[in-house]
Parts: structure tokens; sequence; C-alpha cells
């Protein structure tokens, strides 16, 4: 089970969005682009046992304006499965919509209302039998009104937001972690497999269901609860019932019974809490602090990927929080096992949680003018560019999915030199969200390449023209020429070549002398680190066009004709 497409129109940030949503789904953006509005918008329709008009408010629609209607559809795969009448053939649903609208005619005109339909295949309401079947009949059918309860059950919706509220997910919360867990260990308890050993009354021993030994220890325990005051409550409310129902509450009693007996196995799981004993002190792990409930939280999620569970759809606001790095991937190996056969559809700003040779499972969030929108990758996914991208997978360099401009570099001595050129500039990078990404040498810039500008990242590259990537250098000028003819500033893709090696083209730029005395500085130093302390030298000179190279990545042109402008 999972969600094949979501479209929402006029939902928070969201004017108009219709995508494609993947087996493991990561959305990715700046803060406040609209991130949380796409999970928020499923979990508004789908996490909830009852949906009504007032699910919705005036503040959920776009720009809050009153003649706006909000529509949010999703498409499933499998398509799931309806039957209205026992012995009829189930109906196919493909999907769900639900759109908050108004009344257009009679005496509630104008006033909202929540308008829910199943469709079919082709986005038609879905055909149901109008009434049950009978041999020889010939079956009539009618469109299906509303969606049936037993649709949006089938539907097994876990949220986990970024308050990790642990009451959220234990098993009396209906759409819960544990909830789901504990169905199947309620159908593993009702197994006639399990059994327990009953000393019988003439001293033998019986197997009996450990089912009906917990109903037995129930009513015992029942038989403690039936005070003198219960008993008169009970019969109170059997003796009123039966003559409302028209029955004599004196001679018809054993027509008709009513009495309170103990909750089921299933009911009983569901009133579990989950508690923490430290010495002598114990308390329920619900009132312990957020970094705790959240432990506890993840703890079960991995014991969700343990216990092989499949087809839950589920939503997760920001994994990474309160985890330190080296929990975060192992979270996210965990995301991974548990996304073979569930989906999950998590917001992050974790490189950790992102990976470039998986970059078709990425959706990148931005807020344009007519509100949040997303960029999914056009770039064919196969086999020989997953392996390259892997043979290279580096969480640094997941950082370009999170970056506002993108610059490529081939190897350690740029990156460490580019940001303190950066600094003498009295640029900041990182204020900027700009982000340098070396790729592990030259042959890799063009798959790196690819992959941001297939996600509308504006995206730099700074190449050698003369590497040691390349023994066979005419290959090398088809090469450099490849990459030359990605230039289009148009587009927001930018290239720039460097004369020889870069220690090459650095010397150049400020003369072999000083570029002996500064390397004489750092001796026992290596490349990239001699790189980054020569450029941290403020009188020596910036090597073109580094200076231009890093303004474009900074945006400077943009800021400086902002601040002319609000000034």
């Amino acid at each position: 089970m999972k969600i094949k497409r979501l479209s929402i129109t006029n939902f928070r940030s969201i004017e108009k969005l219709d995508i494609e949503l993947p087996q493991i789904c990561a959305l990715v953006g700046p803060n406040n682009a609209g991130k949380s509005n796409i999970l928020l918008a499923i979990y508004k329709v789908l996490g909830r046992d009852w949906v009504t008009v007032n699910s919705f408010d005036e503040n959920d629609v776009y720009i809050r304006d009153a003649e706006r209607d909000i529509k949010i559809s999703l498409s499933f795969d499998p398509p799931l499965q309806y039957q209205k009448f026992m012995h009829a053939d189930p109906s196919d649903i493909h999907g769900v919509s639900f759109e908050y609208t108004r009344y257009e005619i009679g005496e509630s005109k104008g006033q909202r209302r929540l308008e829910q339909q199943c469709f079919d295949d082709k986005g038609k309401k879905v055909n149901v039998l109008a009434k049950a079947p009978q041999k020889g009949e010939q079956r009539k059918y009618q469109p299906l009104v509303g969606i049936p309860s037993e649709v949006k059950e089938s539907v097994p919706l876990i949220y986990i937001g970024t308050n990790r509220s642990l009451k959220e997910q234990l098993p009396g919360a209906r759409y819960s972690l544990l909830r789901q867990l504990f169905e199947d260990i309620n159908k593993d308890f009702h197994s006639p497999s399990q059994t327990v050993q009953v000393e019988q009354a003439d001293d033998t021993v019986k197997d009996v269901p450990k089912s009906e030994k917990f109903y037995r220890l129930l009513e015992r325990a029942m038989g403690y609860l039936r005070t003198d005051s219960f008993i008169e409550l009970e019969t109170s409310i059997k003796k009123n019932a039966l003559r409302q129902l028209g029955f004599d509450p004196d001679v018809d009693t054993d027509k008709l019974d009513f009495y309170f007996a103990p909750f089921d196995a299933m009911e009983f799981y569901k009133s579990l809490d989950l508690r923490v004993k430290e010495g002598d002190f114990h308390i329920s792990a619900t009132e312990l602090g957020e970094g705790i409930q959240n432990a506890l939280v993840l703890s079960i999620l991995q014991a969700f990927e343990e216990r092989r569970k499949k087809g839950a759809i589920l939503l997760i606001e920001e994994p990474e929080m309160f985890l330190h790095p080296q929990m975060q991937r192992a979270l996210n190996k965990t995301l991974w096992k548990i996304g073979e056969s569930n989906q999950i559809i998590y917001t992050t700003h974790s490189p950790h949680f992102v990976s470039v040779p998986d970059y078709h499972e990425v959706l990148l969030v931005r807020k344009g003018s007519n509100g949040s929108y997303v960029t999914k990758s056009n770039l064919p996914s196969n086999t020989q560019r997953r392996e390259k991208l892997i043979k290279e997978l580096d969480p640094e360099r997941n950082e370009l999915f999170f970056a506002s401009r993108l610059l490529l570099v081939e190897g350690d001595t740029e990156k460490l030199a580019l940001p303190e050129y950066a600094k003498r500039l009295n640029l900041d990078l990182d204020r900027e969200g700009a982000t340098i990404v070396e790729v592990g040498g030259k042959r890799n810039l063009p798959e790196f390449a690819d992959v941001a500008t297939s996600f509308s990242i504006p995206t730099g590259v700074v190449y050698d023209i003369d590497s040691s990537d390349f023994g066979n250098k005419d290959d090398e000028k088809k090469f450099n020429k490849e990459l030359d003819d990605r230039n289009n500033p148009e587009k927001n893709i930018h290239v720039w070549a460097l004369d020889k090696k870069y220690e090459d083209h650095l010397k150049k730029a400020i003369g072999d002398k000083k570029y002996a005395e500064a390397c004489q500085k750092y001796p026992n130093t290596g490349k990239p680190t001699k790189a980054r302390l020569i450029a941290m030298e403020h009188g020596l000179p910036i090597p073109e066009p580094i200076e231009d190279v890093l303004k474009w990545l900074a945006n400077k042109e943009a800021n400086e004709a902002e601040g002319q402008h609000d000034g």
C-alpha cells in the first residue's frame, strides 16, 4: 500500500501541487518552504477516524482567501477494495478526494461543507451495487456516496510529528506505531498454538488456549468489581432499557439481557501505558522530557522495522531531531529497511537522510510568488549512474540538496581554499545558503552537475584544464569541451576553467617567487591544507577567476541590487 499521487489545491502555503510520491520520499528545502504542509495535508484527511468540515478552517485556505476551496486528492497503489454487500464483487477504489467548499444553494448557501468521494482509475466516481444481489435479478449500480469508514480504515497511516509525543504512538492512539504492532500481537495471542497448562479438578493438567485462560481471569477480576452499587447501576440500566424497548422488566428479563463485561484482549493492549522505573521511582514515560520521548518513539520505530510490518504509510517530521550524527545515520538505515515494505514520507534538514545516488527519492520544496512548489528530478535513474554515484557516497556531498547555490569542484584543495578567499572578500557563503561540494575527481563533475541541475539548483563548476585524472590528453580536451558546453548563464549553470592544475594556476597568479616563499612557510603540509593556508594570506592576490566564482556563489550581484533598491 502506498500513496502513488498527491494533489493539493489552496491548502496553507500551497496553491497548486500535483506530484508522484516514491516509496521512500524525502522532502527537503528551506524553512517555511511548505514541507510540513505537504505532510499535514495527508494527515488531515487520512490520519483521523472522522474527517468533517471542522477538520479545516479559514486559516487552512491559501492566503486566507475566503473565495477559494481546498481540495486534497490521493491515489493509491494498489487500489483499495470496497465490498458494500456480502457475496458481491468488490469495487476498486483508486483514490479519494476531500474538498473544503461551500453550499451553492438553499438556506445554507455560502456556508462551508466538506465533500468527500472515492474515484476510479479514470478519476470518476466509483459505482457500487445499489442493493444486495439476488439470484436471477439484474444488478443495478449507483455512485458511491462519500468515503466509507471501511475504506479509510484500510489505509494504515502513522504520523510522527515534531513534538515527538509518546502518547500519540501508544496502543490507545488509533493511528500509531504500537497500535499496528499490537494488532499483530493480538492475532498471535488468539492463535490455537498459544496454549497454557491449567490444573483440573482431578489434579490433571490440560492445555487450554491462552485467550480462554485470559478471559477466565478477567471474569474473576470482574467478580471483585461487582459491588452492590455496581449491581444496582447495571440492574437500573437493564430495567429502563427493557422498558424503553417495549418489554416488561419483571417478566421479560430473560428475553434480552444487558450487562457490563470486561474488554477483550485488544482493548486491554490499547489501555497499556509505557512506564519507567528507576530504583523505587515509577512514572509514565509520557511525562518525561522531549529528548527521552523522542528516543522511545524512535526505538518503537526500530521495533516496527524488526517485526517486518508491511503496507503502512509513515509520515515523519524531521527524523534527525535530538540525534547525534552517528544516530542519524543509524536511524536512516532503519528508515530504508522499513521503506522496503512500507511507504515513508519525511521532511528533513539533515544530509544524513538524503543521498546523491538516491536523488530520485528526493523532492525539493521551495516557495515562489505562487506559493510552495516541488521540484522532482527528471534525470533518468540507471544502474551505471547509480553505481558511479554510490562509489562517491559521502554525507558532505549530500549537502547539495540543501544549497541555494552550488559550486562543484574536483577535490579537497579547492574545497578548502575557496572559503578562505570568500572570507577575504567579506562573502558569507553560509548565510547565503551556498555550498561547495568536492566530487572526488574531475571525471565525476558531469554526474553531480546533472543531479543538481535536474533539481533546478543554480550550479557552478570549476575544473582544472590539465588534471591527473586523464592519461590521454586528447580525451581530456574532449572532456573539457563537454564541460565548457554546459555553460549556460540563462539557466543558471556556470563553468569556469583553471589553467592546468590548481597549484599551477595559483603559482601563475601570485608569481613563482611568492609561491615558493609561501610554500616554505608550511613544510610537511599536504597540498589541500597548504592551499588553504596560502589563501588566508591577505598580502597575496586572489587568483582569477576565483573572485568572480565566489561573487556568483554568494549571489553578490543580486544582494547588491536588493540593497540599492532598499536604499
